[in-house]
């Protein structure tokens, strides 16, 4: 048979096949937190946990706000890295928070009404209880750690990757963010906000850029995202979300930013 005599079949993509691959592209692996068990006992000292008795050492100081002048509610910690098994290593990051004062974040807002206190190398026999940043709210709560993919909220996808938000209307004009969701669920993401280590920030209220306090660059990135949880009883504003960011430059430069509904 003649070459020219050959027809060649092109096989036609489908949307949905296109925003698939599109997606599987921009999907990242975090760390989704799922609080589990009320109560705290001195061994749960280094894990990662909500609320209760922040991990602290002999000589630390109380975080106090130093808008209000109270105690710095402790409300999470987490451990600076996690192996394929989730078993934790490296510096271990309390985050304490004012609900008096509830800061959001702004640049121009009185300074100390949040912290992020590090502690080099955490172990159950150094801590001691430190009971003023206690919240009589709070819920202590343990955690089990789970892998998870997770993409970017759709108004982020729009800004950033505008290319695949036109696939989403290209399957469905009138309602492309279920679109969106659909297909994100089908290839094994996490569509809904939660509490993660990493990942993508899943905004409620928009897309929000920080800033280093240390270099002044807005190359920060999200090293945990924290959830109103009603199993510690924890809420930010209406349901909200606190997002911590941290420079990756400089390991004491950190910046919140709290979104609610």
């Amino acid at each position: 048979m003649d070459k020219k005599d050959l027809k060649i079949l092109k096989v036609e993509i489908s949307p949905e096949d296109k925003l698939k691959k599109a997606l599987n592209k921009i999907k990242k692996e975090c760390i989704k937190i799922n609080p589990n068990c009320c109560g705290f006992e001195t061994s749960q000292a280094c894990e990662t946990r909500f609320g209760g008795s922040a991990y602290s050492e002999k000589n630390d100081k109380a975080p106090i706000c130093n808008n209000c002048g109270k105690p710095l509610t402790f409300v999470f910690q987490f451990r600076e890295k996690y192996d394929k098994d989730l078993k934790p290593s490296g510096k271990l990051y309390s985050v304490y928070y004012c609900f008096d004062c509830v800061p959001i974040g702004c640049a121009d807002e009185e300074k100390g009404q949040w912290a992020v206190v590090a502690h080099d190398n955490p172990e159950n026999a150094k801590f001691i209880e430190q009971k003023e940043n206690i919240s009589s709210v709070l819920n202590p709560t343990s955690c089990t750690l789970s892998k998870i993919f997770i993409l970017p909220d759709y108004e982020s996808l729009e800004n950033n990757h505008p290319e695949i938000a036109e696939l989403c209307e290209e399957i469905d004009s009138d309602d492309p963010m279920s679109a969106y969701e659909d297909i994100g669920q089908e290839i094994g993401c996490e569509m809904e906000p939660c509490t993660t280590l990493g990942g993508y920030p899943i905004w409620i209220q928009g897309e929000s850029s920080k800033v280093c306090p240390k270099c002044k660059k807005e190359n920060m990135e999200l090293v945990a995202q924290i959830d109103s949880e009603e199993a510690a009883n924890l809420m930010f504003g209406d349901a909200g979300c606190l997002y911590v960011f941290r420079c990756p430059e400089h390991e004491d430069g950190f910046a919140i930013e709290m979104q609610c509904f």
